[in-house]
């Protein structure tokens, strides 16, 4: 099968490799699109060291199942990423995506960015539809995770931080549920345009403590920050926006190390929330969202899987929101 193997940073080529074998209650799943997301992008510039060597990427999956149980075969799915053992204390304790002896797929796993990928029964989840879209189920079940952990009070103030897809799909959640974010943007953004073309309220980072001082309660800031920024430097002006007590939710995985003003941190007594992928009900949740239409991902460009030099650098602008590779 073709498959994208990555090496090392910028060392990507498109190699024909044996068509993987699923062992017993795993399952062969034709891959109908696979996106290129932020973990990727570092992954492939060297920021994120790879975890295996060399690997295939891609974990925002969705495909066909061809091996499995009869009940699956022929289905339509979205695969989780952690692949956990579901019989040690932290999987039976409910924390099965913290397995300490999962694998992860496009991380430490080859994942989706080929023609086939295996992957266990229970994590697939069936779904009517077009991969286009449904691909987006994973990184959307991310966002709910993190709303999931501490949501956000009624009538709560919301900045969100970043202008790509998790942001776009941070803020389209938030509205579903009737807030009313601010999207933050770098300075010269070439997404927040677009942004407010779909109806988001955006500002550029400068503005973003002014409007705080302006429209929070006594002007101290928001009650909630998420920081999608895909950048180390996004965590010290989420701290900065963020009121006393407030929070602030980490969802970017650039690589590297970020700095924030700490001792604003801790006389804000801010409370800082990292959170990964989403489980079993974040990805019913996610598909249900995207079913209705109340979340719309984005897609700028698809690539056939022998394009994926091209799609790679193309997902690297930062006027896109979303590149997909289809075998």
């Amino acid at each position: 099968m073709k498959a994208v193997v990555l090496k090392g940073p910028r060392d990507l080529a498109v190699e024909d490799l044996p068509k993987p074998k699923p062992p017993e209650g795993w399952d062969l799943v034709e891959t109908g699109a696979a996106g290129i997301c932020g973990t990727d992008k570092a992954f492939y510039r060297g920021t994120y060291p790879l975890l295996k060597r060399p690997l295939v990427p891609g974990h925002e999956v969705s495909g066909v199942v061809v091996e499995g149980p009869e009940d699956l075969v022929g289905e339509r799915v979205v695969s989780e990423i952690n692949f956990a053992c579901l019989s040690c204390r932290t999987c039976m304790s409910g924390l099965y995506t913290h397995c300490p002896r999962r694998r992860t797929l496009g991380i430490d796993f080859d994942g989706g960015m080929a023609e086939y990928f295996i992957a266990p029964s229970w994590a697939l989840h069936p779904h009517r539809l077009a991969h286009d879209r449904a691909f987006a189920a994973e990184p959307l079940a991310a966002v709910l995770n993190a709303v999931s952990l501490h949501p956000p009070k009624p009538g709560a103030s919301i900045a969100i931080v970043g202008t790509g897809f998790i942001a776009l799909l941070t803020a389209q959640v938030l509205k579903s549920m009737g807030y009313d974010p601010l999207i933050v943007s770098r300075r010269g953004s070439l997404k927040a345009e677009r942004l407010r073309g779909m109806g988001f309220r955006v500002v550029e980072s400068g503005e973003a403590k002014s409007v705080a001082e302006s429209e929070t309660l006594d002007g101290l800031g928001f009650d909630m920050v998420f920081e999608a920024s895909g950048s180390n430097s996004g965590l010290s002006l989420s701290v900065e926006l963020a009121r006393p007590r407030g929070v602030v939710h980490l969802k970017s995985t650039p690589g590297g190390v970020a700095e924030m003003p700490q001792t604003a941190a801790v006389v804000k007594e801010v409370r800082l929330v990292g959170s990964r992928c989403g489980g079993f009900r974040e990805f019913g949740r996610a598909l249900n969202l995207l079913e209705s239409g109340a979340v719309e991902p984005v897609v700028d460009e698809s690539y056939h899987l022998d394009s994926a030099s091209e799609a790679f650098e193309s997902s690297l602008d930062r006027r896109s929101f979303k590149v997909l590779l289809k075998p």
